[in-house]
């Protein structure tokens, strides 16, 4: 009798083991569920448990989306400013070569001074770093090419090699790809100066692009 009393006690604290390990399973994948839910629209979307800060997406599907110029409209498109359609016909820019330049905030001492790349008719600029000027939170996901990118009121979303950003969770075209380079994502000046609610105007003079507040 002895013997069954404590065998039945052994078991009871097993299941008991076993019981709190399923419910500690359970609770953990409910949480990464919440925490994975912003990325749902991305359906390769991985996230690495060792390094919290990395983002991964899978490379064995296409490397992004892209909207073509069959999709175009007929206005021309400029430079700084983002229609939120793809023009195959634009202004002229500025300049057209690789240089350094100055990029100020109007009305405040933020300035910034990096190298910007004219490409497809567009004027690339370091995500990041214009993000941050323009006093939002960036956040660069290196193995994923992903720059999120958020202020008080707006969030955009790239990835390397499309020419597509999630402006406020909705799938907007840029109006050319972004791209990998020297360690930083570089984007059209339109998209995120007007998506982060500013305009830049270039200044010959100075070397230096000005932003200004959109008036609403």
């Amino acid at each position: 009798m002895k013997v069954k009393k404590i065998s039945l006690v052994l078991v009871l604290i097993l299941a008991s083991f076993i019981t709190n390990d399923v419910v500690v399973h359970a609770d953990d994948h409910e949480h990464e569920d919440k925490k994975h839910e912003k990325y749902k629209e991305y359906k390769d979307y991985k996230d690495d448990d060792d390094d919290d800060d990395e983002k991964y997406y899978d490379d064995d599907e296409e490397e992004g989306e892209t909207y073509y110029f069959q999709e175009a409209v007929s206005e021309k498109g400029t430079w700084n400013i983002w229609t939120r359609t793809v023009a195959a016909d634009k202004e002229v820019l500025p300049f057209t070569s690789s240089q350094k330049v100055t990029l100020k905030v109007e009305g405040t001492k933020k300035e910034l001074s990096f190298f910007v790349i004219p490409k497809d008719g567009e004027i690339f600029v370091p995500g990041k770093a214009v993000a941050q000027v323009l006093g939002a939170k960036a956040t660069f996901y290196k193995e994923s090419k992903i720059l999120a990118i958020q202020n008080q009121t707006n969030e955009l979303i790239y990835r390397a090699g499309t020419n597509v950003v999630y402006d406020n969770n909705v799938k907007t075209p840029t109006p050319a790809q972004a791209f990998y380079v020297n360690e930083e994502l570089y984007v059209p000046i339109s998209t995120i100066t007007n998506g982060l609610g500013y305009i830049a105007e270039w200044q010959e003079n100075y070397q230096t692009f000005v932003c200004q507040p959109i008036a609403n």
